[in-house]
């Protein structure tokens, strides 16, 4: 990466960019509409040295700026707000728009966070999808335990429908989600093959495909330690405490919790591992987290078998016969 390479930081919100952009003469703060990420690429094109644009991720606030700037293609680099917080703590300094822009751009300047690249239009889809599932789910739920504590026969009625017509667009969803799956050939691939190991179906195959789209190009360790699902160390000393997981993505982790539950009783290969680790003493949830560790590797592994154009060995893959 060159040594001139001026990183410009951005503190994005709702309505509004903090921008750190001196260097461009760029205003301290601009909107977060599109006259203003035209006014970010004019000045970036204009100065005369490469320019990287570095924010964090906010859910859906940075999305259109990415997006516009990876049409312009633009260099830019999403941040995971955990690190740059982290690193902000370990300066000591407060959280403040002006200070969060300052923080970001240090951090950019100290790690030289590699460009994000564009996303396929097709996963791009498929995420916004799988958000909308993912809330529509979360509703269904909280309307099913109101159900269970209502009394009145008015609001039951209301619930159901509610209920009835949450379940009709959560099938429209998936109907969707699968007719873009389709249009993809890698995607469609894919899918085939993860759903080859058993307690793996369509949904959840898509959902890792979605929310882990390293997998099948990283390192058993790495990918573990990516979902959070790496045992860790806590000792001290000569105090040797239990290891634990934390952090990672929780949306793949969640993934692979109902997949490992189902391989348990139903996989041979798996179901011999989690019977071996009860009988050793190991807690059920311990043996289950275990058992999502071992799949997420074994799919894992299935994918890069898939890239490398091998044919995927049976017993590795604890393929269905």
């Amino acid at each position: 990466m060159q040594k001139d390479l001026l990183y410009c930081a951005i503190d994005v919100s709702k309505d509004k960019l903090d921008v750190d952009g001196a260097a461009l003469a760029l205003p301290a703060q601009l909107g977060n509409d599109h006259g203003s990420f035209r006014q970010l690429i004019k000045a970036a094109k204009k100065y005369p040295g490469p320019v990287q644009f570095v924010f964090e991720a906010t859910g859906p606030y940075h999305l259109g700026l990415a997006l516009a700037l990876w049409e312009a293609q633009i260099p830019l680099s999403v941040l995971n707000p955990a690190r740059v917080r982290y690193y902000a703590k370990a300066q000591g300094k407060a959280k403040t728009d002006p200070l969060d822009k300052q923080v970001i751009g240090d951090f950019a300047r100290s790690f030289r966070p590699p460009p994000t690249p564009a996303p396929d239009p097709v996963r791009r889809e498929l995420t916004e999808l799988l958000q909308r599932r993912d809330g529509l789910i979360s509703t269904r739920a909280a309307e099913q335990n109101r159900l269970g504590q209502c009394r009145h026969k008015i609001i039951k009625g209301q619930i159901r429908r509610l209920m009835a017509q949450l379940a009709e667009q959560i099938g429209q969803i998936d109907g969707l989600m699968k007719k873009l799956v389709n249009s993809s050939e890698e995607l469609k691939a894919k899918v085939k093959a993860l759903c080859q190991v058993k307690g793996v179906g369509h949904l959840t195959a898509v959902t890792l495909l979605i929310t882990l789209p390293e997998l099948g190009t990283l390192g058993r360790n790495r990918i573990v330690r990516l979902v959070g699902l790496a045992p860790l160390n806590d000792d001290s000393g000569t105090q040797k405490n239990k290891r634990y997981i934390q952090g990672g993505r929780a949306r793949p982790r969640c993934a692979l919790y109902m997949p490992a539950l189902s391989a348990s009783r139903h996989n041979p290969v798996l179901k011999e591992v989690y019977e071996r680790l009860l009988k050793a003493g190991k807690l059920k949830k311990v043996a289950l987290t275990a058992l999502m560790r071992k799949l997420l590797i074994c799919l894992n592994a299935l994918l890069r078998k898939l890239a490398d154009q091998h044919p995927s060995p049976q017993g590795l893959c604890l393929a269905k016969p």
